[in-house]
């Protein structure tokens, strides 16, 4: 009876200690499950985040491409109107060199023609005049000599021979006052009447009027600043002054 008893004890305590046992296994595993499903829910967040991260790198990459696109575009856009206008800038050099060159040959044929007139051509303070045997008057004068009308026909001889010629003919006093009652008014008058008389004997000598024209200095531009009899004298002139046209240049100014 006593070793039937002893026997129950034990399988007993033995039951107990099984049971104890399993439950403890059981208590991890079911520790362990709950960091398991900890863990991989945080490494599914993770993985949810680095998802998002990832796509809105995408889009921002696809945003920033877009503008970098369009940025291109425009600077494409602009570089072909900026070669545009250089091109139209260049074709508008191009037609004024054009338009400089045609001005030029007009020009360069004008003074072909001087020089093949024999006349000979001097540059002063940016005019051309055409040497020719000084025309000077006695004071308050505008009467030619023999000597002056010679020299006079000389002149009409090669301006005759060159229609594209063109002549002012200008006329100065020196800076003595008119005087009183004389039939001229003042030294405007006197110096366009000494220019007339030259081209009134160039066209008396077959010189086409087209050709010449008068023009009266007055004493505005005193060839002599001296006031001495000499300096008088040498201001009391006229001076045939090349007639550059000006329509060419006028129309190259025109066109720019």
């Amino acid at each position: 009876m006593r070793f039937l008893n002893y026997l129950l004890i034990v399988a007993f305590a033995l039951g107990s200690f099984q049971s104890c046992v399993s439950k403890k296994k059981y208590d991890d595993l079911v520790t362990g499950k709950t960091a398991s499903d900890a863990a991989l829910a945080d490494t599914q967040n993770k993985l949810k985040k680095l998802e998002e991260d990832k796509n809105a790198l995408a889009a921002q990459f696809e945003s920033e491409k877009t503008r970098m696109n369009g940025e291109i575009g425009s600077i494409k856009t602009e570089l072909n109107n900026t070669k545009s206008q250089i091109a139209k800038v260049q074709e508008k050099l191009n037609m004024t060199s054009a338009e400089l060159d045609k001005v030029k040959a007009e020009i360069n044929g004008i003074f072909a023609s001087y020089e093949g007139s024999g006349l000979k051509l001097e540059e002063r303070d940016g005019r051309l005049y055409v040497m020719t045997s000084p025309v000077n008057y006695k004071s308050g004068s505008y009467r030619l000599n023999r000597a002056e009308r010679d020299a006079i026909k000389g002149l009409a001889e090669s301006v005759k021979k060159n229609p594209n010629l063109k002549l002012l003919i200008e006329g100065h006093t020196d800076n003595a006052k008119v005087n009183a009652g004389s039939a001229l008014q003042d030294n405007w008058q006197l110096s366009t009447f000494r220019s007339l008389a030259i081209v009134r004997e160039l066209v008396k000598n077959g010189v086409n009027p087209n050709q010449v024209a008068a023009v009266g200095r007055g004493d505005s531009m005193p060839k002599s600043a001296s006031s001495d009899k000499a300096g008088k004298a040498a201001n009391r002139r006229s001076e045939v002054v090349v007639d550059v046209p000006m329509k060419g240049i006028l129309d190259a100014a025109k066109k720019n």
